[in-house]
């Protein structure tokens, strides 16, 4: 069976162009003790939020920062969890959401990874305007 040239270019097209965004792998989560240790990374997870949130903070807990949920728009909504994991440990997790995925800046995936590295004091605090 012979195949049309243009199909098989058209094949290796689309297929250059899905395998040339690879996904950003999952960041370490971020685990944490009780006392000083959840005290500061809990600080500075409010802290991203504040400054990285293009929506306002709905709700801010000692456990949970949410922001206003509008999916109308193309910036981001979080959630973000102090959860105990026991022995006196926490895992501070991150969620975030677009209404139009492909419209989402930052992307998600982007928000996620700047938010752990700056939890985990990899990233240094972003300027103040």
């Amino acid at each position: 069976m012979r195949v049309p040239c243009c199909s098989i270019g058209l094949g290796l097209l689309v297929c250059g162009c899905a395998s040339s965004q690879a996904p950003m792998p999952p960041p370490q989560p971020i685990i944490c003790t009780a006392g000083a240790d959840c005290d500061a990374k809990w600080s500075r997870a409010q802290a991203w939020i504040a400054k990285n949130s293009p929506r306002k903070t709905s709700a801010q807990t000692d456990t949970v920062v949410t922001t206003q949920s509008l999916f109308s728009e193309s910036a981001p909504i979080f959630t973000v969890t102090k959860v105990a994991r026991g022995q006196g440990r926490y895992e501070i997790t991150f969620n975030g959401g677009c209404g139009n995925q492909s419209r989402c800046v930052p992307t998600v995936p982007e928000s996620r990874a700047r938010f752990t590295a700056f939890v985990l004091g990899e990233e240094s605090p972003p300027p103040s305007e």
